[in-house]
């Protein structure tokens, strides 16, 4: 479930549209947080200071003509048409004089009185509270609710005024502004991900054109070639300088092929009848140290001619030659005639030789390459691992679900830091020198791993790391079988 998901996060193009999304979504917010103050903002102050202007003349006039002059006044004004402003006027011994309704209904407490409401207010605060409308008593609906903001003045303990403006219409109009602000930014982040989803796996499957080129080439595939949109935009440009270069690659490679074909058949018939004529010779010589030294000589081309061979079919099986010739393959029995034919080596060596299979594998293969491999491995094992040690074949599915061959020994083992490069052609270890062999083999097996898309690894035995004899375990696990 997760996986997905951090894979789309991991997508450049995905990242990318995500940032122009949010770019977007800051630019509408600045857009709109300026409307929202020149707008709401603006007009809220101009309310706040029409009603400081009007409770400066009220102030004057309580001044001038005190509490009577200002009721007077307070009374003149409510009956004047048009004005949007509210009074509520409080004088000890009188009744209050207000047009606001008789039923104020507030936002944050349910105090019985207007005049409690906004007395227990901070003073220096411009109050916003919530009052029904005087007309919808009128009519037979539901109390109709505005909001408004308004100050107050005491003037004496006995003597206090309110007055306020209805901000309907502005509030009304800060929602429309908020409300849009927010859906701008949920759709420019809605559709930023929509888009980034669509263009990242558009862009995706392009990228994987050019992933599965470079998979193919790598398994010795030079024929294939990236597909051109005709777009002209740059992957195609890309597909473009890849396939020319693929094609100068492939130039090289069959001249470099028919170049190894040629020595091969030049020299390896040479070389075949310089062994049969020493071969030969050595039956037709008396002398027992002439025949030792033409002995000896044959098996030194013999083991010249090895090695040629080694490195041809490295060469053949890196060009990946034999791929189409891998088919579905039991590896027990094959494992079963590997154990056969070595369990006798490894008893006149003092090795005790064991095989472990766990349940039912198949695996796509070439047998007879695999069983080369397999023997490899083996042979190193018996040749380095001292006597009273043991060597154990294992077939198992490990948990990815590949199928593993492994052979361990309880020999000295390969250092971790050496265990890549023994892979190369023609490495061999100090210790090793004075073993027959060309330094060939673990690169075959290599090569052979690699054919079969499988994995191959070097890892420590059952000695473990720091032990003297810690021991070699060499494991070749294969992909997941699937039928064709």
């Amino acid at each position: 479930m997760l996986a997905p998901i951090k894979r789309l996060l991991k997508n450049t193009v995905f990242r990318l549209s995500m940032i122009a999304a949010a770019m977007f979504a800051a630019s509408s917010l600045v857009v709109l947080g300026y409307i929202y103050f020149a707008t709401i903002i603006t007009d809220l102050n101009q309310v706040d200071d029409t009603l400081q202007d009007e409770l400066d003349e009220l102030t004057q006039i309580y001044q001038q003509f005190g509490p009577t002059g200002l009721n007077r006044e307070v009374i003149k004004r409510i009956y004047q048409p048009d004005r949007n402003v509210y009074y509520y006027f409080e004088h000890e011994g009188q009744k209050p004089t207000f047009n606001i309704g008789s039923q104020p209904i507030f936002s944050d407490d349910i105090e019985p009185t207007l005049w409690e409401k906004v007395t227990n207010k901070d003073e220096t605060r411009t109050r916003k509270f919530v009052f029904v409308v005087d007309d919808a008593s009128i009519i037979d609906k539901e109390p109709v609710t505005h909001r408004a903001r308004g100050q107050f003045k005491v003037f004496s303990p006995k003597t206090r005024i309110f007055i306020a403006r209805d901000v309907e219409r502005i509030m009304a109009t800060s929602e429309q502004v908020t409300r849009a602000l927010l859906i701008s930014i949920g759709l420019a982040l809605t559709l930023g991900i929509l888009s980034g989803i669509f263009v990242s796996k558009r862009f995706e499957r392009r990228i994987e054109v050019f992933n599965k080129l470079a998979r193919d080439i790598r398994a010795g595939d030079l024929k294939r070639r990236v597909p051109v949109n005709d777009t002209g935009d740059e992957l195609d440009d890309l597909a473009g300088y890849l396939n020319d270069m693929l094609d100068h690659i492939d130039r090289l490679m069959q001249a470099m092929r028919y170049a190894g074909d040629s020595i091969a058949h030049d020299l390896r018939s040479p070389l075949t009848r310089l062994k049969t004529r020493l071969d030969s010779s050595s039956g037709q010589v008396n002398d027992k140290e002439s025949q030792a030294i033409l002995d000896q000589a044959s098996e030194d081309v013999g083991e010249l001619l090895k090695t040629f061979e080694s490195v041809l079919r490295i060469a053949r099986l890196e060009a990946g030659d034999k791929r189409e010739m891998l088919l579905p393959t039991d590896p027990k029995p094959l494992l079963a005639d590997i154990a056969e034919l070595y369990e006798p080596s490894c008893e006149d060596a003092g090795l005790e030789f064991s095989m472990e299979i766990e349940g039912n594998h198949k695996i796509n293969a070439d047998r007879g390459l695999l069983s080369q491999a397999i023997s490899n491995l083996v042979e190193n094992a018996i040749k380095y691992t001292p006597r009273g040690g043991a060597i154990t074949v294992r077939l198992r599915r490990i948990r990815s679900g590949r199928s593993e061959i492994s052979i361990t020994d309880t020999g000295p083992g390969i250092p971790p830091e050496e265990r890549q490069r023994v892979k190369e052609r023609f490495v061999r270890l100090e210790k090793s020198r004075t073993q027959p062999g060309s330094g060939l083999g673990l690169a075959l097996v290599d090569a052979i791993a690699d054919l079969h898309r499988a994995k191959f690894e070097l890892t420590d035995g059952p000695g473990g790391e720091g032990s003297e004899m810690p021991g070699l375990r060499a494991a070749i696990s294969f992909p997941r079988f699937k039928r064709s």
